[in-house]
């Protein structure tokens, strides 16, 4: 048997009442803004660097990658309940169910390509530590194939 509701303890609510959700809110769009920064530096730093004609190596590559996966990310986090629906009860939401659904879409091609360019990553240092390639080695064996799978893995989850 539930108790009933006060305005403090709306229905949907992910929080305890109205003040957790604001701070929740402000927190992730502070960190989601921070995040989209540091990635939009990124992104504009290693494509200058293609746009002069330097080369880039495999590491800068997987970098570029998941900086764009985590401003896609961010920019949704940032979003937050804004685009959640309005009839959801929570906090500023003023969405409606197709974008949630774009939502929701935008944030697990985000998360999935994401999570696949820091296991790149971490593959990428394995196989220069651990089995002494180099870049070039790691560029000509295996990195267009990763950044096939993950970006059709980011795509089709």
């Amino acid at each position: 048997m539930s108790l009933p509701l006060t305005l403090d303890q709306r229905e949907f609510s992910c929080r305890a009442g109205p003040r957790e959700e604001l701070v929740g809110e402000i927190i992730q769009k502070i960190s989601a803004s921070l995040s989209i920064l540091g990635s939009v530096y990124i992104v504009a730093d290693v494509v200058r660097k293609l746009r002069n004609g330097k080369k880039t190596d495999p590491y800068q590559r997987i970098i570029l990658g998941l900086s764009i996966f985590d401003i896609l990310f961010s920019f949704i986090l940032f979003l937050g309940t804004w685009i959640t629906p309005e009839e959801t009860g929570w906090l500023m939401a003023v969405g409606n169910t197709s974008s949630c659904t774009v939502q929701g879409f935008f944030h697990i091609l985000g998360w999935v390509g994401e999570i696949g360019y820091q296991m790149a990553l971490t593959l990428n240092i394995l196989v220069l530590i651990v089995f002494e390639w180099n870049q070039e080695k790691f560029a000509k064996k295996v990195e267009k194939q990763l950044h096939i799978i993950i970006i059709a893995l980011a795509l089709t989850m």
